[in-house]
This record gives C-alpha cells, structure tokens and sequence, in this order.
C-alpha cells in the first residue's frame, strides 16, 4: 500500500472513532414533564 492509502485509511478511522465517541459520550437528559404544556401560575399572594 502506498503511504498516502495508509494516511487516507488511518484519519478515517480517527474521524469515525471520534464520531462514534462524541455520541456514546453525549448522553441527552429525558425532559421532565410535558414541555407543550401551558400550565397557569400558582397564585400569589398580595405584595
């Protein structure tokens, strides 16, 4: 195999490994509750 092949062939595997590594590493959070939801505000009392 010819040098560059062996360049092409080792920062593809790099990209791909990091690719693979950010998304096992990024792990979202659920949200909580219904964020379509419009609930009132609880009321208050007078200031």
């Amino acid at each position: 195999m010819s040098k560059s092949m062996i360049l092409k062939a080792i920062f593809a595997i790099a990209v791909i490994g990091g690719a693979v590594f950010i998304i096992v590493k990024d792990d979202p959070a659920t949200p909580t509750g219904d964020i379509n939801s419009i609930q009132p505000l609880p009321e208050q009392d007078n200031p």
